[in-house]
């Protein structure tokens, strides 16, 4: 199945929106919980890179993200493209 333009960019803009809002969501109870328990996540983020970093792992996960990514996008193209019908445009 082939989408259409339309389809892509609208694919693309729900993407978008939807980690805006996961982006938003997840910075409000950041700010929720203050300060002091913000700084100790991340540095318990860093404690966890800093002990265990294999590049090897790191390419790999990368990979598979990415897979997924593109996966996800072309699923949502093709069913934005099969809700907005065929094109009236010759191409």
């Amino acid at each position: 199945m082939r989408s259409s333009g339309t389809g892509r960019v609208l694919a693309t803009l729900f993407l978008g929106v939807m980690f805006g809002i996961y982006t938003h969501f997840t910075q409000l109870r950041m700010l929720q919980r203050g300060r002091d328990v913000y700084l100790a996540a991340q540095n318990h983020r860093f404690d966890r890179v800093a002990q265990y970093h294999s590049a090897p792992a790191m390419l790999v996960a990368g990979i598979i993200i990415a897979a997924i990514a593109v996966g996800l996008y072309e699923l949502i193209a093709a069913g934005f493209s099969k809700m907005a019908g065929p094109s009236t445009a010759a191409e």
